[in-house]
């Protein structure tokens, strides 16, 4: 892959968290509910999406850019740059600072590069296959933890309120062993699992440019990346289980006794 794609990708992640700064903690900005109550839009995403598809489209026109709040093209392609431009909507409404840019680059259903930036803090991560993770320019690694017990795990519960009950009894046995945390950014959640701040991390039913960016990131920082059956991960089914080989191994056998009712 030519490194233009992926410097391309950091200036658009960039320009899309400038904005986002910009708005931050003011009130001018207004919000419409999407699904449910808590899943939300503002004109502060397509703001952001409009900045990151300008720069995206300038510099590689024959490329598809699949957004959330907008795309130049919908459906699956054979190449695509996949862009959610606020990933944290709702944290970001409530002045909570933990929201994200997100834009991943995929070829045949393949994750290339990805980037990830947190404009509250500047922390930009980024990583090109084979290529490892890297967290403002240093290499990062996955953490080395072998337990589960004590360890930090995070998950988030589905808009869909029928996948509810699953996720409430895979979270009732993983709290047996330790706490667990909601924090609301699946790409900063996968960037973090890349980073070895959180040990695991899964979720269900998350769409496409929450994972394209943060995947990549997590397993060229050395996770384990699948769905939480343990299956490969595939992105438009949209359901992750991202850790450390160990505690990736240790919270499936959990997940899945769950899954099967053991």
């Amino acid at each position: 892959m030519s490194s233009s794609i992926l410097e391309a990708m950091i200036v658009a992640s960039l320009t899309g968290g400038s904005i986002l700064r910009k708005y931050f903690e003011k009130e001018n900005f207004s919000v419409i509910q999407k699904s449910v109550s808590y899943d939300l839009v503002t004109n502060i995403d397509k703001e952001s999406q409009e900045g990151i598809n300008a720069i995206l489209t300038q510099r590689f026109p024959d490329i598809p850019v699949i957004g959330e709040e907008g795309s130049i093209q919908t459906g699956r392609q054979t190449r695509a740059f996949y862009v959610d431009p606020l990933d944290g909507t709702f944290n970001f409404v409530h002045h909570y600072p933990f929201f994200s840019v997100s834009l991943g680059y995929w070829e045949e259903n393949e994750p290339v590069a990805g980037v990830v930036f947190d404009p509250i803090r500047r922390d930009l991560f980024f990583a090109q296959k084979g290529e490892g993770a890297f967290f403002n320019g240093e290499r990062i690694y996955a953490s080395d933890r072998t337990s589960l017990e004590g360890s930090y795990l995070v998950t988030g519960f589905p808009y869909k309120e029928g996948k509810h009950p699953r996720i409430e009894k895979e979270i009732r046995a993983v709290m047996k062993l330790t706490d667990l945390r909601v924090l609301g950014s699946a790409a900063l959640e996968l960037c973090y699992v890349a980073k070895g701040i959180i040990d695991g991390y899964w979720e269900y039913d998350l769409s496409s440019w929450d994972l394209a960016g943060g995947v990549l990131i997590a397993q060229e920082a050395g996770a384990v990346v699948t769905n939480p059956s343990g299956v490969d991960f595939n992105l438009f089914e949209g359901d992750v289980l991202a850790a450390p080989p160990v505690i990736h191994q240790k919270l499936l056998e959990v997940i899945k006794s769950e899954q099967l009712g053991i």
